[in-house]
């Protein structure tokens, strides 16, 4: 793809980030305007033929001397052959079971979500560091509208924090995989700005990175993610230790700029944590365990079950909602399990293993970038539903592409 259509493709791709984070929701439960645009919006970026070769396996098919290993795309191969697996035999299996069409399609589409670098990374790699950014910023602002619809739901009640818990909401905007990366990106943009020096405008720019990246934080704290918040703050101060080694002058600033978090906010930062702590005292792992036993039992009980699981659109009674049948189950390994099997499991196993040595490498050339999309990834990836949203995917694609340029936050 030439480097006009790539950024064309790129810019295509942050303005379906923007309406997702502006009209949409993380798991809508139709398809209206605003998810029909960032529908088209999506294909603009990849068009259609590569699709096509990808669902087909064609794509493995590639002239000599073009191979992905040559393209520094080592991992497009397992990738590639793991979606053909789990697009077909899950479908087929699903259908043949007589699973209801519209809990099949609710499967397929977070399966094209979840395996979004297939798609965009071909297609938006031309365009380096401009894709980069567009990905950067698209997900941040879409985090942080996301982050103040939420607010606004919550009739702005900022004194709330660490007094009660305020409510998710019904359209759950705080799960979107963006508003944690947002928590974590924005504050780390800021920082940046900071670090690099020597333009007064920089430093300008840095205050509203900051203040958005604590209006996600605070509304974490607020509804009490209590995993989130901890990963986002973790990651936060592994970046700002990273900062401080690499310009030592920064830790004075850093250390001023805790001293005023703690003074203005203490009291509220004091009472999250013991919100956190009581949530975890009555609610543990929010019976992920016996969630999982369920779907283990289930699977055990028939090999054919327990190769190939009940494919797309199939339902278990879930423990963790009260025992009612449901199409999906909060970990990504039980969901799998249940949907595509073992074999399934290893097709995953073996496309998600294969990103690990890129953010391996991402986290050597521009560590500020590679410890920003941890949290949303370890969240959505191990410990929550989230797996199945649109932005799970565009931040892995985000960490591939930038992989290869080696520039991000690092160098903003």
């Amino acid at each position: 793809m030439t480097v006009a259509a790539a950024r064309m493709g790129a810019l295509s791709m942050a303005a379906a980030l923007l309406l997702y984070g502006g009209l949409s929701v993380p798991a809508p439960p139709a398809l209206r305007g605003a998810e029909l645009s960032i529908g088209l919006l999506i294909l603009l970026s990849i068009g259609w033929k590569w699709p096509l070769a990808v669902a087909s396996g064609h794509a493995l098919r590639t002239p000599p001397g073009a191979g992905w290993m040559s393209s520094g795309m080592e991992w497009m191969p397992v990738a590639v052959a793991a979606f053909a697996w789990l697009l077909w035999v899950p479908l087929l299996r699903g259908a043949a079971l007589g699973s209801d069409p519209v809990d099949i399609l609710r499967d397929v589409v977070p399966l094209l979500y979840l395996f979004l670098p297939v798609l965009l990374v071909p297609a938006l790699r031309a365009a380096g560091r401009t894709a980069v950014r567009a990905l950067i910023g698209g997900l941040a602002i879409a985090g942080l509208l996301l982050a103040l619809r939420w607010w606004r739901q919550a009739d702005w009640g900022f004194g709330a924090i660490g007094q009660r818990a305020m409510a998710d909401g019904g359209a759950y905007l705080l799960n979107a995989p963006a508003v944690l990366f947002a928590a974590v990106v924005l504050p780390a943009t800021a920082l940046s700005l900071v670090g690099i020096g020597g333009r007064f405008r920089w430093w300008l720019a840095a205050i509203p990175c900051a203040v958005g990246g604590a209006l996600c934080i605070a509304a974490l704290a607020g509804a009490v993610h209590r995993t989130a918040l901890g990963l986002a703050l973790l990651s936060l101060a592994l970046i700002a230790l990273w900062w401080a080694r690499r310009q030592a002058w920064l830790a004075l600033p850093l250390l001023i700029g805790l001293g005023l978090a703690v003074a203005v906010g203490g009291d509220a930062l004091f009472g999250a944590w013991q919100q956190a702590a009581e949530k975890t005292r009555l609610t543990g792992i929010n019976a992920r365990w016996e969630e999982a036993a369920a779907v283990i039992e289930h699977a055990v009980a028939s090999p054919w079950v327990l190769l190939f699981g009940d494919g797309w659109g199939a339902r278990i009674a879930n423990p963790a909602v009260g025992g009612w049948r449901v199409s999906y189950t909060h970990t990504l390994a039980s969901y799998s399990l249940l949907k595509t099997g073992l074999c399934g499991m290893v097709a995953l196993a073996a496309y998600l293993g294969a990103l690990v040595r890129p953010w391996c490498g991402l986290l050597a050339a521009d560590p500020p970038l590679a410890l920003a999309v941890v949290p949303p990834l370890a969240m959505a990836l191990c410990l929550h539903t989230s797996f199945k949203y649109l932005d799970t995917g565009v931040i892995l694609t985000l960490m591939l592409l930038a992989a290869e340029c080696r520039k991000g936050l690092s160098d903003p």
